[in-house]
């Protein structure tokens, strides 16, 4: 079969183009994460500047200090729960109520917790009753702690059993975390400062750390090595990026979307006039805060949403492909519904940068730039399959979009030398920066395959539940070198 002349150029034309249109496409995301980038690295420096112990001990001492309401939704947290309530207990706070929910949990949850601390069946009533999904069976008070157990039916969505939490918070300032996390003894107090230091701010979030490789001492993290596994190490590289450089970039420019539900703190009021928590999103922490900034822009009220990249919280990732799979499929339709209900918000000024900027941004690039990778690929393949382009120039490309990654995530490494210094044995560093050798290779396009997924669930409104995971729990040991906990 012969091809016309003219209909060859035109197709050799057309591929050009569209090859072009990519480069330019992923050019421009590489550009902006640049600059987001060096937000960040701004961002944590300034921070640096101000954080002290001297601050933190007056935050802790005066009478003033915002107490703290804890929300821990707990699922089959089991392995966890015990470890993560201690955490809280011993946190270095004036004013503190935890209140764990256990989820409709099977594995014994509840049975786990009051063998550690003994508890008390009451008939409390909530403070601020907001709609459930699933009900409440029972509330149980620790006995000697201010802290809560309920117990609820449940729906497969945690945002429900945050919100059956908030109906029994009572303090101005709500924590929200996961029933496997661990905070640090001073998390609290160097979240809750921006709060104190500026009325208006109405969240602030932390970071989050993957506390796999992790070995506590009496509920505290001892020192952190990175995990064996290569799933569970792409996963501690990804965090860096995503707290360290990502949201620490996005808060200095004022457009910050998410603060995770692993470890955020917002006030009460703003969480009751929201209404709790949209139990129907599959990203409530996302819709939260986009729900913050709708309702404060609206009402034309002063407000500031802001991350510090100083207080830690440790928290159990999948250690499996097959639940990496899920999660970040289960993610990306979160993110496509989320922006789908965001639509009026994108290209709006009244929305300041969020509207402007980090919207469009997560649509073009977050949103569609896991199925555009496949297409790219395959345009640019064909193009050097029918001569129009080199394929020296696509490998050019390709060696060039790996190298790039790469050093994003060796930046990202450099930022937690200087930041924090977690993981901070040469062998864990050896590893981590093995790691970002790695991942672009084994981890990328089947990262993209399953954001791709996820999307296409979003498009289709498929419905969807958080599903089972399976904890390990953490590695514990007594304070006695060489005992066993």
């Amino acid at each position: 079969m012969t091809v016309e002349p003219w209909l060859a150029e035109t197709l050799g034309a057309s591929l050009v183009i569209i090859t072009i249109v990519f480069g330019v496409y992923f050019a421009i995301y590489q550009l902006f994460y640049l600059t987001i980038v060096i937000r960040a690295i701004g961002a944590i420096s300034d921070e640096r500047k101000w954080a002290s112990d001297d601050l933190l001990s007056g935050t802790f001492a005066s009478p003033l200090t915002p107490g703290v309401s804890v929300l821990v939704p707990a699922h089959n947290e089991s392995a966890g729960v015990v470890a993560s309530v201690e955490s809280l207990l011993r946190l270095q706070y004036p004013r503190v109520q935890i209140i764990v929910v256990d989820d409709g949990s099977t594995d014994g949850t509840s049975a786990v917790l009051g063998a550690r601390f003994p508890m008390t069946l009451t008939a409390e009533d909530p403070v601020s009753p907001l709609p459930l999904l699933g009900a409440i069976e029972s509330v149980h008070r620790f006995d000697g702690h201010d802290a809560l157990l309920i117990r609820k039916i449940s729906v497969g969505r945690r945002a429900d059993a945050v919100n059956a939490a908030l109906q029994f918070a009572r303090h101005e300032l709500v924590c929200m975390i996961d029933g496997d996390s661990i905070l640090s003894p001073t998390a609290l107090l160097r979240v809750v400062q921006p709060f104190i230091d500026d009325p208006t701010v109405v969240a602030s979030g932390g970071i989050v750390r993957p506390a796999n490789g992790a070995v506590l001492i009496e509920a505290e993290v001892d020192r952190v090595e990175m995990p064996d596994s290569i799933i569970e190490r792409i996963q501690v590289l990804e965090y860096l990026r995503a707290f360290l450089v990502g949201r620490a970039g996005w808060s200095a420019i004022k457009g910050l979307l998410i603060i995770s539900g692993a470890f955020g703190v917002f006030r009460r009021d703003t969480l009751i006039t929201l209404g709790g928590l949209d139990a129907a999103s599959l990203a409530e922490d996302a819709e939260l805060v986009l729900a913050a900034h709708r309702h404060h822009r609206t009402e034309r009220e002063p407000y500031r949403i802001v991350f510090v990249a100083d207080p830690v919280c440790w928290t159990e990732v999948p250690a499996s492909w097959s639940a990496v799979a899920r999660q970040r499929k289960r993610w990306s339709q979160g993110l496509g519904e989320l922006l789908r209900g965001a639509r009026d918000m994108i290209m709006r000024p009244r929305y300041g940068t969020l509207g402007m900027v980090t919207l469009p941004y997560f649509w073009l690039f977050e949103q569609w730039g896991a199925p555009l990778v496949f297409v790219g690929m395959g345009i640019a393949l064909l193009a050097a399959a029918v001569g129009v382009i080199p394929w020296l120039a696509i490998g050019l490309a390709l060696l060039v979009s790996y190298f790039v990654s790469v050093a994003t995530s060796l930046l990202a490494v450099a930022i937690e030398l200087g930041a924090t210094r977690d993981y901070r044995t040469w062998r864990s560093m050896r590893r981590l920066i093995g790691t970002a050798f790695l991942e672009p290779i084994v981890f990328y396009f089947p990262h993209a395959l399953w954001r791709t997924v996820g999307l296409w669930r979003a498009i289709r409104s498929t419905p969807s539940e958080w599903g089972a995971q399976q904890r390990a729990g953490f590695v514990q040991r007594a304070q006695t070198p060489g005992a066993a906990a």
